[in-house]
Parts: C-alpha cells; structure tokens; sequence
C-alpha cells in the first residue's frame, strides 16, 4: 500500500473520528450487536475487517459507545499506514520490537501528556496524532483520551485535516445558531460534502456525542472515495466542463455566457403558496419547474400538489416554458412504477416542454419508511420512472445533489440516457464545483422573485430542450 500524503490521508482521517484499530476480522464472523440490515451494518463490517475499527473479546462492536480523542488519533493513525513517529529525537518504525517497547529503548523520554504513558496501546497513534496537528492537548497537560468526541468537534477534526477547505453551501439546520462560531466552517463544510448528515427534526445537535456507527459511516465512504479508491475503468459520465468564468449575476438571476444556452428558471409547489405569475414572467423569469405531486414518507400514499393546476395553468397562460417534477418516495419499481402512471394523468392536456423530473430525496426523521432506502434501490426505481416518462413522449430526468450522487444515494453511470438536475446551493452563486456533467443548476433555495411570496429554488438551464434527441 502507498503512503498518502496528508491531504488525502486527512479524507480518510475524518471518518476516522470514529474508531480504534484493531486486527481484521476473520472472515465469516459476525458480531454479536451488530444487525443485519442496519443503516451502519455495512459500513461496521468493512471498518472491522480492514482494522480501521475494533471490537470486544466478546465481538461486540458498541455502535452507541461514543467516540473517544483517542481512538480518533488511533484510527487516523490505522488509516494512514502506522507512520513513525518520532520523540526527542528519536524515530520508531510501526510494528516493530521499538514500536511495541517504546518506553524501554530510552528510559530519558516521556510522553509529552500527564496522562499517556508511552506503554499505551494507543500511545503512537496519539503522539503522531498530536505532532501532525490533527488533535491537540490541552492546556493542563493532558491528552484527554477517553474524552467523548462531539459532532461538532468530528467536523472540526476533519475540516483541519484537509486543510481547512471552504464550504459552497449554507447549512439549513434548524439549530444553525446553536453551533458554536469555531466550528460552523467546518460544519457545514462536512455536510455541503455529505460526510456528516443532520438528525431528524432537521437539526445537526453539534454538542451531541459521535457514536462508532455514525462514525463507521463516515470512515468508510472516506476511505472508498479518497484513501483507497476502488480502481475503475472510465466511466461513462461526462465531467462538467462549463466555463467557470462565464457565470454572471444580472437582474438578480444567475446567467451563463458561455458556450452553451442559459434560461432563467423557479421551481415551485404548494410551499410558496398563491404565484402571481404575471410578475414571475415580468421579472425575466423563462420557464417554471412544478411540483405536480408527491409520495407521503410515512404511511406512503401519493398525493397531487394542491397548486399544480393552478401553478401550470397561469405559468403557461403567461407564456413560461414548464416543467415538472414529483418528489419521490418509492422503495420498490412497482412504486416508482405507480408514480410515474400517475404522474402522466395529471400532466395529460399541458403543454410540457421542460423535463419531467424523478426527485427522489432521502428523508431521515425516525418515522420515515425510506431512512434506509440504498442507492441501488433509487437507481432502479429512476430507471422505471424515467423509461415510463419517456415511452409517453416526455424527456425525463433525474435530480440530485452532489453528496447524494458522491456517496452513491444515485447512480449516474446507470442514468446516462436522460439529463441530470443538480441541486448545488453555492455561497454567493460561485460555480459549482460538481465533477459531472449536468443540464439544468438548481443553484439557490432562497431567492426572492416578484410575485412569489416566499423565497423560492432558483434554476440555470443550460440545454435547449427543443433541440433534445436530436443528434
């Protein structure tokens, strides 16, 4: 294995604010509290085995334990290949008779912190830990090992460990004032990534403890994405390859300049009520994206946006182009099935010119039936949704966020014969920095457009629709 520098290694260091390592496991063993289809099972079982994470004599993983300082170090320590650490002078190789009698080869070094002895298990983890800057001790002296982590202190962790990198995207958690002004950088820079999501009830509870199963979450979809990245063959998505210096600001709209179309878009529901769509078309506003209805996350039942006639009918009437989107909750290809037929009779009539949208979004409140709904099972069901959508004559399209489509919620290697809609809200509309090719930029959620009464998702689209299909 190579080493990594420390900008990478730190990728995989954040997700290390989950565990201690410790030897793989044999193949075939289970551990005893971990179940089989839970949210964090996969990621426990690929943490374990790659030693980036322990368990008890008792094979018990604790996946509500907290996270410790130290086995934050310990797992930094594990994902970065054991470095040597060096002390007063000296230099250890991991793994060897120094390594495991550290303390003995020169009885005039001591540990720099009151409480670890240079005997610890965790002892190297630490003090590479503490030399790379990556967790610090505190002012008395002390390392604070068993120490709980907090969420907040995670993301701080990890925001450091990769130098610190500035976020595109405000955080929209409902307790947004309650996270402490040293750590809202790093914040919302963890979750604009999607390495760290919000509790339900949308907040982020920054003073919360980390447990290992968040944390076994983290670390694996950081390793897989920036440690040890699975080596592919090209894949079949187009990078982006907009012009980033041709993104422009004018009239209060974000517009493109360079080689390709640029439309001026609002997506809307029953959320921002009665439109005047008069002075939406007034404002230079070009085409509307409308919800036309939307599959309910608990009991699951669909339902038309109570707008939607309203909303297409005066959009049309006041000469917009018009597209529309229903808000996913499918977990089977029969559902996605169903939303889709149903979709198609209510839209029957309109004059549709934009995309016809499958917007699947994961929603994590504790009563939600798709908190745990795989990337593989979306995928599927936007492959029926969109194959049905374009049987009857539309063009169809799939909707995303970069998290989403990074972490795999959403296959875009599977979905490449119909167009994208990246959902990316950027602080002060700079250009994304999404890696794929997308058609239509939902670029903010808080836009203020003349007779919309609330704010409203304002959109960039950079596709001719009437030109679609035909080269």
């Amino acid at each position: 294995m190579k080493h990594k520098t420390l900008r990478s290694l730190a990728a995989g260091l954040l997700a290390v604010a989950m565990t201690l390592p410790l030897p793989a496991s044999a193949a075939g063993t289970k551990l005893s509290d971990v179940p089989e289809n839970s949210w964090y099972t996969a990621a426990v079982e690929y943490c374990w085995e790659k030693g980036m994470m322990e368990a008890t004599d008792a094979l018990e993983f604790l996946p509500e334990a907290p996270l410790t300082r130290a086995m934050v170090a310990a797992a930094l320590y594990q994902i970065y290949d054991r470095p040597q650490v060096s002390l007063e002078q000296e230099e250890f190789e991991s793994g060897t008779e120094e390594d495991e009698d550290l303390d003995q080869q020169d009885q005039a070094l001591t540990s720099p912190f009151s409480d670890v002895d240079l005997d610890d298990p965790d002892a190297n983890a630490i003090l590479w830990a503490w030399q790379e800057g990556l967790v610090t001790g505190y002012d008395d002296g002390r390392f604070g090992p068993d120490d709980k982590v907090t969420r907040e202190q995670l993301a701080v962790i990890l925001w450091h460990t990769l130098g610190e990198p500035l976020s595109q995207v405000a955080a929209p958690f409902a307790d947004r004032k309650s996270i402490a002004s040293w750590s809202i950088d790093a914040v919302e820079w963890a979750w604009s990534v999607g390495l760290i999501s919000g509790k339900p009830g949308n907040l982020f509870d920054p003073t919360g403890t980390a447990t290992r199963a968040q944390g076994a979450v983290i670390l694996m979809n950081y390793d897989l994405s920036f440690i040890h990245v699975p080596e592919t063959e090209p894949g079949p998505i187009p990078s982006n390859d907009y012009d980033s210096g041709r993104f422009v600001v004018k009239n209060g709209f974000l517009t493109y300049t360079g080689d390709a179309p640029s439309y001026i878009g609002v997506d809307v529901s029953s959320h921002q009520k009665q439109i005047d769509w008069t002075q939406v078309a007034g404002a230079g506003v070009d085409f509307a994206m409308i919800r036309a209805g939307y599959r309910g996350y608990t009991v699951g039942s669909i339902n038309k946006d109570a707008y939607f006639d309203y909303n297409i009918q005066n959009a049309l009437r006041n000469g917009l182009e018009v597209g529309v989107y229903f808000f996913s909750q499918a977990t089977t290809e029969e559902e996605a099935r169903e939303e889709a037929l149903q979709l198609l009779e209510w839209i029957e009539g309109y004059d549709i010119t934009y995309p016809v949208v499958f917007d699947w979004e994961e929603v994590s409140d504790s009563d939600s039936r798709t908190k745990d709904t795989d990337g593989e099972t979306v995928t599927k069901c936007a492959k029926v949704f969109c194959d049905i959508i374009e049987e009857a004559g539309y063009i169809p399209m799939t909707y995303g966020s970069p998290s989403k489509i990074y972490a795999g919620g959403l296959d875009l290697a599977q979905l490449q014969d119909w167009p994208f809609w990246l959902a990316h809200y950027t602080t002060g509309w700079v250009p994304t920095s999404f890696r794929y090719h997308y058609h239509m930029w939902q670029y903010s959620s808080s836009g203020t457009v003349p007779g919309i009464p609330v704010k409203v998702d304002l959109n960039l689209c950079l596709t001719d629709w009437s030109d679609w299909g035909k080269n």
